[in-house]
């Protein structure tokens, strides 16, 4: 691959992006360039790790010229907001052109706002959850923030969601019951959908969360 055709368009991004975004140019084999890189172990020459390995899967089963917003975490947990161009022609992927954007900041900061908005969740195992909730419908702020924990956990647990376990399933429950998802309407059975579990499933795992949290002193 032509490094030098495409080291300033590299360099143009990471000046504009900034060090919050992390530029990476690499051929199908090892990494090439990486500006603000998340990780000191991160560096040109070293052989790709599983994520990009994965990329490159997809970029020759789907044919796609890129693959835009989806969600990755850096060596040290950070959430980042990802897209990768695939480089080269149908007939050939030569390397991949990727920005990983630190967005854990930003997480952070909309789970605030929400509490704010929303107050904190009223949440009892002991009642029905979809029971005199003010939500009718399943609301966009929820629905993304499920597609979010969702596209985490392919990445975080490298295994499409049908084949997820039972401790991986819990894990990603727990993080939406802590961000609120369950107080909204059809939240149980959108998660329930997506996982491929049935509503009672889902019920079962809150109830397991409930049982394992540590009781609070009256």
């Amino acid at each position: 691959m032509n490094v030098e055709l495409y080291a300033p368009i590299v360099d143009f991004l990471a000046l504009y992006l900034g060090s919050n975004s992390e530029i990476i140019l690499c051929d199908t084999e090892k990494f090439l360039m990486i500006k603000n890189p998340s990780a000191e172990n991160y560096h040109p020459g070293m052989p790709l790790d599983k994520t990009f390995q994965t990329l490159i899967s997809h970029a020759k089963s789907s044919n796609l010229p890129y693959h835009i917003n989806y969600r990755s975490f850096s060596a040290t947990g950070e959430k980042r907001r990802s897209a990768t161009l695939f480089l080269g022609s149908a007939k050939k992927l030569e390397g991949l052109l990727t920005i990983n954007t630190n967005i854990q900041p930003l997480t952070a900061a909309q789970l605030y706002l929400e509490q704010l908005i929303n107050g904190e969740p009223p949440y009892s195992i002991n009642k029905e959850i979809t029971q005199n909730t003010p939500f009718d419908t399943l609301s966009l702020s929820v629905a993304e923030i499920i597609s979010n924990v969702l596209d985490d956990a392919v990445i975080r647990f490298n295994s499409p969601l049908d084949r997820l376990n039972a401790q991986e399933k819990l894990s990603i429950i727990r993080e939406m019951n802590e961000r609120g998802v369950f107080v909204a309407k059809n939240s149980i059975h959108e998660v329930a959908t997506k996982l491929g579990n049935s509503k009672a499933s889902i019920y079962r795992y809150l109830q397991q969360l409930e049982k394992d949290s540590p009781k609070k002193s009256v």
